[in-house]
Protein backbone atom coordinates (compact mmCIF):
# COMPACT_ATOMS: atom_id res chain seq x y z
CA UNK A 1 0.00 0.00 0.00
CA UNK A 2 3.13 2.16 1.11
CA UNK A 3 4.49 1.82 -2.21
CA UNK A 4 0.96 2.28 -4.24
CA UNK A 5 0.93 5.70 -2.34
CA UNK A 6 4.30 6.60 -3.18
CA UNK A 7 3.64 5.89 -7.35
CA UNK A 8 0.48 7.66 -7.19
CA UNK A 9 2.24 11.09 -5.25
CA UNK A 10 4.53 10.73 -8.26
CA UNK A 11 2.22 10.50 -10.80
CA UNK A 12 0.13 13.64 -9.60
CA UNK A 13 3.46 15.32 -9.33
CA UNK A 14 4.38 14.65 -13.02
CA UNK A 15 1.10 15.71 -14.02
CA UNK A 16 1.42 18.66 -12.21
CA UNK A 17 4.98 19.91 -13.59
CA UNK A 18 3.30 18.94 -17.26
CA UNK A 19 0.63 21.22 -16.72
CA UNK A 20 2.87 24.06 -15.26
CA UNK A 21 5.43 23.66 -17.85
CA UNK A 22 2.55 23.78 -20.60
CA UNK A 23 1.42 27.30 -19.12
CA UNK A 24 5.29 28.49 -19.16
CA UNK A 25 5.13 28.14 -22.77
CA UNK A 26 1.97 29.94 -23.20
CA UNK A 27 2.21 33.53 -24.73
CA UNK A 28 -0.28 34.88 -22.37
CA UNK A 29 -0.36 33.37 -19.14
CA UNK A 30 -2.32 35.08 -16.59
CA UNK A 31 -5.50 34.40 -14.00
CA UNK A 32 -7.82 34.08 -16.33
CA UNK A 33 -5.83 31.15 -18.50
CA UNK A 34 -5.41 29.55 -15.17
CA UNK A 35 -9.30 29.62 -14.24
CA UNK A 36 -9.75 28.40 -17.78
CA UNK A 37 -7.72 25.50 -18.45
CA UNK A 38 -7.24 24.24 -14.38
CA UNK A 39 -10.34 22.52 -14.25
CA UNK A 40 -9.64 20.74 -17.76
CA UNK A 41 -6.39 19.86 -16.72
CA UNK A 42 -7.65 18.50 -13.64
CA UNK A 43 -10.12 16.40 -15.19
CA UNK A 44 -8.25 15.08 -17.55
CA UNK A 45 -5.39 14.21 -15.21
CA UNK A 46 -7.88 12.94 -12.82
CA UNK A 47 -9.08 10.39 -15.75
CA UNK A 48 -5.68 9.48 -16.38
CA UNK A 49 -4.85 8.49 -12.82
CA UNK A 50 -7.85 6.71 -12.18
CA UNK A 51 -7.34 4.61 -16.00
CA UNK A 52 -3.49 4.24 -14.45
CA UNK A 53 -5.10 2.51 -11.35
CA UNK A 54 -7.45 0.35 -13.52
CA UNK A 55 -4.73 -1.13 -15.86
CA UNK A 56 -2.66 -1.66 -12.49
CA UNK A 57 0.37 0.36 -13.62
CA UNK A 58 1.76 1.02 -10.39
CA UNK A 59 1.76 -2.24 -8.79
CA UNK A 60 3.65 -4.39 -11.64
CA UNK A 61 7.32 -2.76 -12.76
CA UNK A 62 9.06 -5.23 -10.12
CA UNK A 63 7.06 -8.95 -11.71
CA UNK A 64 6.41 -7.67 -15.39
CA UNK A 65 9.09 -7.11 -17.80
CA UNK A 66 9.83 -3.98 -19.73
CA UNK A 67 7.72 -5.22 -22.26
CA UNK A 68 5.01 -5.29 -20.72
CA UNK A 69 5.43 -2.09 -18.82
CA UNK A 70 5.67 -0.17 -21.92
CA UNK A 71 2.28 -1.49 -23.41
CA UNK A 72 1.17 -0.98 -19.84
CA UNK A 73 2.08 2.54 -20.27
CA UNK A 74 1.47 3.14 -23.68
CA UNK A 75 -2.54 2.29 -23.36
CA UNK A 76 -3.42 4.21 -19.84
CA UNK A 77 -1.96 7.13 -22.06
CA UNK A 78 -3.45 6.37 -25.20
CA UNK A 79 -7.60 5.20 -23.65
CA UNK A 80 -6.81 8.68 -21.26
CA UNK A 81 -6.01 10.67 -24.22
CA UNK A 82 -8.27 9.25 -26.80
CA UNK A 83 -11.42 9.88 -23.97
CA UNK A 84 -9.99 13.49 -23.67
CA UNK A 85 -9.95 13.83 -28.23
CA UNK A 86 -13.61 12.52 -28.07
CA UNK A 87 -14.73 14.76 -25.18
CA UNK A 88 -13.14 18.03 -26.86
CA UNK A 89 -15.53 16.97 -29.86
CA UNK A 90 -18.71 16.05 -28.62
CA UNK A 91 -19.20 19.27 -26.01
CA UNK A 92 -17.46 21.48 -29.31
CA UNK A 93 -14.42 22.89 -27.20
CA UNK A 94 -12.44 24.04 -30.00
CA UNK A 95 -11.79 27.42 -28.77
CA UNK A 96 -8.94 25.73 -26.90
CA UNK A 97 -5.53 26.69 -27.21
CA UNK A 98 -3.76 23.36 -29.46
CA UNK A 99 -0.90 24.50 -28.01
CA UNK A 100 -1.91 23.83 -24.21
CA UNK A 101 -3.87 20.84 -25.65
CA UNK A 102 -1.09 18.81 -26.64
CA UNK A 103 1.51 19.57 -25.57
CA UNK A 104 -0.33 18.57 -21.56
CA UNK A 105 -1.43 14.97 -23.81
CA UNK A 106 2.62 14.31 -25.41
CA UNK A 107 4.29 16.17 -22.04
CA UNK A 108 2.15 13.70 -20.20
CA UNK A 109 3.35 10.44 -22.44
CA UNK A 110 7.01 11.76 -22.52
CA UNK A 111 7.28 12.49 -18.94
CA UNK A 112 6.06 8.74 -17.77
CA UNK A 113 8.33 7.49 -20.22
CA UNK A 114 11.43 8.96 -18.43
CA UNK A 115 9.61 8.07 -14.95
CA UNK A 116 9.48 4.76 -16.08
CA UNK A 117 13.03 4.33 -18.05
CA UNK A 118 14.22 5.50 -14.76
CA UNK A 119 12.39 2.76 -12.60
CA UNK A 120 13.85 -0.03 -15.04
CA UNK A 121 17.03 0.81 -15.26
CA UNK A 122 17.05 1.13 -11.12
CA UNK A 123 15.52 -2.44 -11.18
CA UNK A 124 17.77 -3.95 -13.42
CA UNK A 125 20.98 -2.75 -11.13
CA UNK A 126 19.35 -4.64 -8.48
CA UNK A 127 20.37 -8.26 -8.04
CA UNK A 128 18.00 -10.95 -7.52
CA UNK A 129 18.73 -14.27 -6.10
CA UNK A 130 17.15 -17.36 -7.53
CA UNK A 131 14.56 -18.93 -4.52
CA UNK A 132 14.94 -22.83 -4.15
CA UNK A 133 12.04 -25.40 -4.80
CA UNK A 134 10.43 -26.04 -1.16
CA UNK A 135 8.47 -28.53 -0.07
CA UNK A 136 5.00 -28.10 2.13
CA UNK A 137 4.45 -29.29 5.58
CA UNK A 138 1.27 -30.43 6.40
CA UNK A 139 0.00 -30.20 9.78
CA UNK A 140 -3.02 -33.15 10.38
CA UNK A 141 -5.34 -33.27 13.72
CA UNK A 142 -6.65 -36.41 14.56
CA UNK A 143 -9.54 -36.74 17.35
CA UNK A 144 -9.39 -40.68 18.55
CA UNK A 145 -12.99 -41.18 20.88
CA UNK A 146 -10.91 -43.65 22.95
CA UNK A 147 -7.47 -42.26 23.17
CA UNK A 148 -8.11 -38.43 23.22
CA UNK A 149 -6.97 -35.79 21.30
CA UNK A 150 -3.73 -36.88 19.48
CA UNK A 151 -2.08 -34.29 17.39
CA UNK A 152 0.62 -35.58 15.08
CA UNK A 153 2.69 -33.87 12.31
CA UNK A 154 3.49 -35.63 8.68
CA UNK A 155 5.34 -34.37 5.98
CA UNK A 156 3.87 -34.63 2.82
CA UNK A 157 4.68 -33.52 -1.09
CA UNK A 158 1.87 -31.49 -2.28
CA UNK A 159 3.76 -29.53 -4.80
CA UNK A 160 7.14 -28.79 -5.56
CA UNK A 161 6.90 -24.91 -6.12
CA UNK A 162 9.20 -21.68 -5.27
CA UNK A 163 8.62 -19.37 -2.65
CA UNK A 164 6.91 -16.58 -5.04
CA UNK A 165 4.18 -19.40 -6.43
CA UNK A 166 3.71 -20.29 -2.80
CA UNK A 167 3.03 -17.05 -1.77
CA UNK A 168 0.42 -16.06 -4.47
CA UNK A 169 -1.54 -19.13 -3.89
CA UNK A 170 -1.20 -19.74 -0.28
CA UNK A 171 -0.74 -22.60 1.88
CA UNK A 172 -4.83 -22.82 2.23
CA UNK A 173 -5.42 -23.34 -1.16
CA UNK A 174 -3.00 -25.97 -1.94
CA UNK A 175 -3.90 -28.22 0.82
CA UNK A 176 -7.60 -27.77 -0.86
CA UNK A 177 -5.76 -29.13 -3.74
CA UNK A 178 -4.19 -32.09 -2.43
CA UNK A 179 -7.13 -33.31 -1.10
CA UNK A 180 -8.57 -34.43 -4.64
CA UNK A 181 -4.79 -34.55 -6.33
CA UNK A 182 -1.19 -35.89 -5.14
CA UNK A 183 1.84 -34.67 -6.52
CA UNK A 184 2.19 -38.42 -7.20
CA UNK A 185 5.37 -38.80 -9.66
CA UNK A 186 4.79 -39.35 -13.66
CA UNK A 187 0.82 -38.92 -12.82
CA UNK A 188 0.38 -35.43 -12.14
CA UNK A 189 0.85 -32.37 -14.20
CA UNK A 190 2.02 -29.01 -11.90
CA UNK A 191 1.74 -25.84 -13.71
CA UNK A 192 1.99 -21.89 -13.64
CA UNK A 193 1.21 -20.75 -16.91
CA UNK A 194 -1.30 -18.46 -19.19
CA UNK A 195 0.14 -20.00 -22.51
CA UNK A 196 -1.69 -23.59 -24.48
CA UNK A 197 2.17 -24.26 -25.84
CA UNK A 198 3.51 -25.50 -21.99
CA UNK A 199 0.15 -27.77 -22.14
CA UNK A 200 0.01 -29.23 -25.71
CA UNK A 201 3.84 -29.91 -25.31
CA UNK A 202 3.17 -32.61 -23.18
CA UNK A 203 1.80 -35.97 -24.65
CA UNK A 204 -1.54 -36.95 -24.61
CA UNK A 205 -3.06 -38.94 -21.90
CA UNK A 206 0.62 -38.94 -20.33
CA UNK A 207 -1.21 -37.53 -16.77
CA UNK A 208 -3.65 -38.07 -14.96
CA UNK A 209 -4.16 -34.83 -13.29
CA UNK A 210 -3.47 -31.52 -14.47
CA UNK A 211 -2.42 -28.83 -12.07
CA UNK A 212 -2.68 -25.10 -12.97
CA UNK A 213 -2.09 -22.70 -9.90
CA UNK A 214 -1.90 -19.00 -12.63
CA UNK A 215 -5.45 -17.47 -12.57
CA UNK A 216 -7.59 -17.67 -16.02
CA UNK A 217 -8.69 -14.20 -15.68
CA UNK A 218 -4.92 -13.95 -17.42
CA UNK A 219 -5.12 -16.43 -20.34
CA UNK A 220 -5.53 -14.77 -23.51
CA UNK A 221 -8.19 -17.82 -25.09
CA UNK A 222 -9.48 -19.76 -22.13
CA UNK A 223 -11.61 -22.16 -23.86
CA UNK A 224 -9.05 -22.88 -26.17
CA UNK A 225 -6.58 -23.22 -22.62
CA UNK A 226 -9.14 -26.05 -21.17
CA UNK A 227 -9.59 -27.90 -24.04
CA UNK A 228 -5.86 -28.39 -24.25
CA UNK A 229 -5.80 -29.50 -20.93
CA UNK A 230 -8.97 -31.64 -22.06
CA UNK A 231 -6.99 -33.05 -24.85
CA UNK A 232 -3.78 -34.40 -22.66
CA UNK A 233 -6.15 -35.70 -19.78
CA UNK A 234 -7.59 -39.84 -19.92
CA UNK A 235 -11.54 -39.95 -19.60
CA UNK A 236 -11.77 -39.15 -15.30
CA UNK A 237 -9.05 -37.51 -15.42
CA UNK A 238 -8.84 -34.60 -13.04
CA UNK A 239 -8.19 -30.95 -13.68
CA UNK A 240 -7.27 -27.98 -10.63
CA UNK A 241 -8.00 -24.66 -11.83
CA UNK A 242 -8.72 -21.42 -10.42
CA UNK A 243 -9.96 -17.37 -11.39
CA UNK A 244 -11.25 -14.27 -9.72
CA UNK A 245 -14.43 -13.47 -9.71
CA UNK A 246 -16.37 -10.51 -10.41
CA UNK A 247 -17.50 -10.00 -6.66
CA UNK A 248 -14.19 -11.17 -5.46
CA UNK A 249 -12.41 -8.57 -7.99
CA UNK A 250 -15.04 -6.34 -6.69
CA UNK A 251 -14.48 -6.56 -3.04
CA UNK A 252 -11.01 -6.74 -3.45
CA UNK A 253 -10.90 -2.98 -5.60
CA UNK A 254 -12.61 -1.88 -2.43
CA UNK A 255 -11.01 -2.86 0.20
CA UNK A 256 -7.54 -1.81 -1.76
CA UNK A 257 -7.99 1.61 -2.56
CA UNK A 258 -9.34 4.94 -0.55
CA UNK A 259 -12.51 5.69 0.14
CA UNK A 260 -14.33 7.97 -2.77
CA UNK A 261 -10.68 6.63 -4.98
CA UNK A 262 -12.01 3.05 -4.81
CA UNK A 263 -15.81 3.72 -6.08
CA UNK A 264 -13.96 5.54 -8.78
CA UNK A 265 -11.61 2.74 -9.64
CA UNK A 266 -13.69 0.34 -9.61
CA UNK A 267 -16.62 2.32 -11.76
CA UNK A 268 -14.18 3.29 -14.68
CA UNK A 269 -12.96 -0.48 -14.45
CA UNK A 270 -16.42 -2.02 -14.42
CA UNK A 271 -16.84 0.33 -17.76
CA UNK A 272 -13.62 -0.99 -19.49
CA UNK A 273 -13.26 -4.57 -18.47
CA UNK A 274 -17.40 -5.33 -17.96
CA UNK A 275 -19.16 -3.16 -20.38
CA UNK A 276 -16.84 -2.59 -23.15
CA UNK A 277 -16.42 -6.39 -24.30
CA UNK A 278 -19.88 -6.72 -24.51
CA UNK A 279 -20.47 -4.09 -27.05
CA UNK A 280 -19.85 -5.08 -31.30
CA UNK A 281 -16.93 -3.20 -31.96
CA UNK A 282 -15.73 -2.71 -27.97
CA UNK A 283 -14.99 -6.09 -27.88
CA UNK A 284 -12.34 -6.28 -31.03
CA UNK A 285 -11.22 -2.93 -28.90
CA UNK A 286 -10.89 -4.50 -25.51
CA UNK A 287 -8.93 -7.44 -26.92
CA UNK A 288 -6.77 -5.06 -28.99
CA UNK A 289 -5.65 -3.30 -25.89
CA UNK A 290 -5.64 -6.21 -23.15
CA UNK A 291 -4.61 -9.19 -25.16
CA UNK A 292 -7.48 -10.56 -22.79
CA UNK A 293 -5.12 -10.18 -19.85
CA UNK A 294 -7.10 -9.56 -16.18
CA UNK A 295 -10.61 -9.75 -17.70
CA UNK A 296 -13.41 -10.43 -15.06
CA UNK A 297 -15.57 -12.80 -15.06
CA UNK A 298 -18.33 -13.80 -13.07
CA UNK A 299 -18.62 -17.37 -11.33
CA UNK A 300 -21.10 -18.79 -13.48
CA UNK A 301 -19.18 -17.68 -16.41
CA UNK A 302 -15.98 -19.81 -15.31
CA UNK A 303 -18.12 -22.99 -14.18
CA UNK A 304 -19.70 -22.37 -17.47
CA UNK A 305 -16.40 -22.44 -19.39
CA UNK A 306 -15.13 -25.36 -17.84
CA UNK A 307 -17.86 -27.21 -18.39
CA UNK A 308 -18.13 -26.36 -21.87
CA UNK A 309 -14.94 -27.63 -22.22
CA UNK A 310 -15.51 -30.97 -20.98
CA UNK A 311 -15.30 -31.27 -17.58
CA UNK A 312 -17.97 -31.46 -14.80
CA UNK A 313 -17.74 -30.06 -11.38
CA UNK A 314 -16.69 -32.01 -8.66
CA UNK A 315 -15.77 -29.06 -6.07
CA UNK A 316 -15.39 -25.57 -5.66
CA UNK A 317 -14.05 -23.51 -3.16
CA UNK A 318 -13.63 -19.85 -2.62
CA UNK A 319 -10.28 -19.00 -1.30
CA UNK A 320 -7.58 -16.42 -0.91
CA UNK A 321 -9.60 -14.15 -2.57
CA UNK A 322 -9.53 -16.72 -5.84
CA UNK A 323 -12.20 -19.63 -6.91
CA UNK A 324 -10.45 -22.94 -7.12
CA UNK A 325 -12.04 -25.52 -9.27
CA UNK A 326 -11.41 -29.10 -9.30
CA UNK A 327 -13.17 -30.68 -12.72
CA UNK A 328 -13.19 -34.04 -13.81
CA UNK A 329 -12.89 -34.75 -17.62
CA UNK A 330 -16.22 -36.70 -18.94
CA UNK A 331 -16.40 -36.28 -22.49
CA UNK A 332 -15.03 -33.91 -25.58
CA UNK A 333 -15.46 -29.95 -25.58
CA UNK A 334 -18.40 -28.41 -27.19
CA UNK A 335 -16.07 -26.51 -29.10
CA UNK A 336 -18.33 -23.43 -29.16
CA UNK A 337 -17.72 -21.03 -31.86
CA UNK A 338 -20.50 -18.81 -31.56
CA UNK A 339 -20.68 -17.78 -27.71
CA UNK A 340 -21.68 -14.34 -27.05
CA UNK A 341 -21.58 -11.88 -24.69
CA UNK A 342 -23.63 -9.40 -26.06
CA UNK A 343 -27.22 -8.56 -24.78
CA UNK A 344 -28.77 -10.30 -27.68
CA UNK A 345 -28.98 -14.25 -27.46
CA UNK A 346 -30.13 -17.46 -28.94
CA UNK A 347 -30.90 -20.50 -27.15
CA UNK A 348 -31.68 -24.10 -28.61
CA UNK A 349 -34.57 -25.55 -27.33
CA UNK A 350 -37.04 -28.69 -28.25
CA UNK A 351 -39.56 -27.70 -30.75
CA UNK A 352 -42.11 -29.08 -32.83
CA UNK A 353 -41.27 -32.94 -33.70
CA UNK A 354 -38.62 -32.89 -31.37
CA UNK A 355 -36.53 -30.91 -33.64
CA UNK A 356 -33.89 -27.98 -32.24
CA UNK A 357 -34.79 -24.51 -32.92
CA UNK A 358 -32.98 -21.20 -31.60
CA UNK A 359 -35.03 -19.20 -29.71
CA UNK A 360 -33.95 -15.31 -29.54
CA UNK A 361 -33.79 -13.28 -26.17
CA UNK A 362 -32.18 -10.84 -24.52
CA UNK A 363 -29.24 -11.83 -22.46
CA UNK A 364 -30.52 -11.97 -18.38
CA UNK A 365 -27.78 -14.65 -17.55
CA UNK A 366 -24.16 -14.78 -17.83
CA UNK A 367 -22.13 -16.10 -20.57
CA UNK A 368 -21.80 -20.16 -20.89
CA UNK A 369 -24.87 -20.50 -18.35
CA UNK A 370 -26.35 -22.58 -20.45
CA UNK A 371 -23.31 -25.52 -19.84
CA UNK A 372 -24.28 -25.41 -15.90
CA UNK A 373 -28.17 -26.86 -15.98
CA UNK A 374 -26.99 -29.96 -15.10
CA UNK A 375 -24.50 -28.68 -12.10
CA UNK A 376 -27.48 -26.61 -11.19
CA UNK A 377 -29.89 -28.67 -11.41
CA UNK A 378 -28.25 -31.46 -8.73
CA UNK A 379 -27.01 -28.77 -6.61
CA UNK A 380 -30.31 -26.18 -6.09
CA UNK A 381 -33.06 -28.17 -7.19
CA UNK A 382 -36.50 -26.68 -8.55
CA UNK A 383 -38.06 -23.68 -6.87
CA UNK A 384 -41.95 -22.48 -7.09
CA UNK A 385 -42.73 -22.24 -10.57
CA UNK A 386 -40.45 -24.67 -11.73
CA UNK A 387 -37.41 -22.32 -11.36
CA UNK A 388 -33.51 -23.62 -10.51
CA UNK A 389 -33.72 -22.59 -7.01
CA UNK A 390 -30.77 -19.34 -5.70
CA UNK A 391 -30.01 -19.53 -9.61
CA UNK A 392 -27.03 -17.27 -9.55
CA UNK A 393 -26.54 -17.37 -13.30
CA UNK A 394 -28.75 -15.03 -13.51
CA UNK A 395 -27.42 -11.09 -13.62
CA UNK A 396 -29.03 -8.20 -11.51
CA UNK A 397 -29.97 -6.21 -14.95
CA UNK A 398 -31.28 -10.12 -16.01
CA UNK A 399 -34.02 -10.28 -12.86
CA UNK A 400 -35.14 -6.35 -13.50
CA UNK A 401 -35.42 -7.39 -17.50
CA UNK A 402 -37.64 -10.99 -16.29
CA UNK A 403 -40.07 -9.27 -13.90
CA UNK A 404 -40.81 -6.85 -16.55
CA UNK A 405 -40.93 -9.85 -19.70
CA UNK A 406 -38.77 -7.45 -21.64
CA UNK A 407 -36.28 -10.72 -21.76
CA UNK A 408 -38.61 -12.87 -23.88
CA UNK A 409 -39.70 -10.05 -26.67
CA UNK A 410 -36.92 -11.02 -29.07
CA UNK A 411 -39.04 -13.96 -29.40
CA UNK A 412 -41.42 -12.28 -31.67
CA UNK A 413 -38.85 -13.17 -34.02
CA UNK A 414 -39.34 -16.92 -34.16
CA UNK A 415 -43.40 -16.26 -33.79
CA UNK A 416 -43.15 -14.78 -37.63
CA UNK A 417 -40.40 -17.43 -38.08
CA UNK A 418 -43.38 -19.74 -37.70
CA UNK A 419 -41.18 -21.75 -34.85
CA UNK A 420 -43.24 -20.43 -31.80
CA UNK A 421 -46.99 -19.39 -31.37
CA UNK A 422 -48.48 -16.64 -29.16
CA UNK A 423 -50.01 -19.32 -26.88
CA UNK A 424 -48.39 -22.84 -26.01
CA UNK A 425 -46.38 -25.13 -23.88
CA UNK A 426 -42.96 -23.11 -22.83
CA UNK A 427 -39.87 -23.85 -25.01
CA UNK A 428 -37.21 -26.08 -23.13
CA UNK A 429 -33.91 -27.08 -23.18
CA UNK A 430 -32.90 -30.48 -23.88
CA UNK A 431 -31.96 -31.13 -19.93
CA UNK A 432 -35.29 -29.71 -19.08
CA UNK A 433 -37.45 -31.34 -21.77
CA UNK A 434 -35.64 -34.82 -20.17
CA UNK A 435 -37.26 -34.27 -16.59
CA UNK A 436 -40.58 -35.16 -18.29
CA UNK A 437 -42.08 -38.03 -18.60
CA UNK A 438 -41.74 -39.57 -22.00
CA UNK A 439 -45.91 -39.43 -22.46
CA UNK A 440 -45.57 -35.77 -21.64
CA UNK A 441 -42.84 -35.58 -23.90
CA UNK A 442 -44.46 -36.81 -26.90
CA UNK A 443 -47.26 -34.48 -26.20
CA UNK A 444 -44.95 -31.73 -26.23
CA UNK A 445 -43.47 -32.42 -29.61
CA UNK A 446 -46.46 -32.57 -31.25
CA UNK A 447 -47.24 -29.06 -31.76
CA UNK A 448 -45.56 -25.71 -31.74
CA UNK A 449 -44.14 -24.11 -28.25
CA UNK A 450 -45.41 -20.63 -27.55
CA UNK A 451 -44.83 -17.25 -26.21
CA UNK A 452 -47.32 -17.04 -23.50
CA UNK A 453 -47.39 -20.42 -21.75
CA UNK A 454 -50.17 -22.27 -20.11
CA UNK A 455 -48.39 -21.58 -16.85
CA UNK A 456 -50.08 -17.95 -16.26
CA UNK A 457 -53.52 -19.33 -16.73
CA UNK A 458 -53.15 -22.28 -14.01
CA UNK A 459 -50.72 -20.68 -11.50
CA UNK A 460 -48.71 -23.99 -10.41
CA UNK A 461 -46.11 -24.66 -8.15
CA UNK A 462 -44.59 -27.42 -8.20
CA UNK A 463 -42.92 -29.74 -11.39
CA UNK A 464 -45.85 -31.79 -10.97
CA UNK A 465 -48.33 -28.98 -10.85
CA UNK A 466 -46.98 -27.84 -14.16
CA UNK A 467 -46.43 -30.76 -15.89
CA UNK A 468 -50.53 -31.64 -14.78
CA UNK A 469 -51.22 -27.78 -16.73
CA UNK A 470 -49.26 -28.41 -20.02
CA UNK A 471 -50.95 -31.74 -20.10
CA UNK A 472 -54.50 -30.04 -19.76
CA UNK A 473 -53.87 -27.73 -21.88
CA UNK A 474 -52.32 -30.20 -25.02
CA UNK A 475 -55.12 -32.21 -24.38
CA UNK A 476 -57.64 -29.28 -25.13
CA UNK A 477 -55.50 -27.91 -27.78
CA UNK A 478 -56.09 -31.27 -29.66
CA UNK A 479 -59.65 -31.10 -29.26
CA UNK A 480 -60.25 -27.43 -30.22
CA UNK A 481 -56.66 -25.38 -31.28
CA UNK A 482 -58.64 -21.25 -31.95
CA UNK A 483 -60.69 -21.65 -28.85
CA UNK A 484 -58.15 -23.21 -26.51
CA UNK A 485 -55.62 -20.25 -26.96
CA UNK A 486 -58.25 -17.41 -26.66
CA UNK A 487 -59.11 -18.60 -23.75
CA UNK A 488 -55.61 -19.23 -22.71
CA UNK A 489 -54.64 -16.09 -23.57
CA UNK A 490 -56.77 -13.75 -21.81
CA UNK A 491 -56.62 -15.89 -19.04
CA UNK A 492 -52.99 -15.46 -18.33
CA UNK A 493 -53.52 -11.73 -19.53
CA UNK A 494 -55.98 -11.43 -16.23
CA UNK A 495 -53.49 -13.00 -14.28
CA UNK A 496 -49.87 -11.35 -15.77
CA UNK A 497 -51.90 -8.07 -15.45
CA UNK A 498 -54.26 -8.19 -12.75
CA UNK A 499 -52.98 -10.53 -10.18
CA UNK A 500 -48.92 -9.71 -10.84
CA UNK A 501 -48.45 -13.09 -12.19
CA UNK A 502 -44.58 -13.65 -12.17
CA UNK A 503 -42.59 -17.17 -13.20
CA UNK A 504 -40.40 -15.81 -10.04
Amino acid sequence: MKRLYRQLFTNIAICFIVFISSLAIHSNVSLTTIQAYGGLALLFYGLHLIISLSFRKFETVETYSPQKMLALYSRSWMYTSGIALLLIYTFQLGYLSRLLVLFNIFGLLVAEMLVLITRLSFRASLFIPDKKDNLLEETVTDKDATTGNIQRRRKKQVLEINDEVLEDVGEEALFFIAQFIDAEPGKALILNTTTRFNIVNQPEKSYQKIVNLHRLNDVRFVNKFLESINSRLPVNGLMAVCAETKNQRKERILKKYPPLLNYAYYSVDFLIKRVLPKLPVGKKLYFFLTHGHNRVMSRAEILGRICSCGFSIEQEQKLGGKLYVIARKAKQPAFNENATYGPFIYLNRVGKNGKMIRVYKFRTMHPYSEYLQDYIFNHNNLDEGGKIKDDYRVTTLGRILRKVWLDELPMLINVLKGELKIVGVRPLSRHYFNLYSPEMQKMRTRFKPGLVPPFYADMPKTFQEIEASERRYLESYGKSPILTDVRYFFKAFYNIFFKRARSN
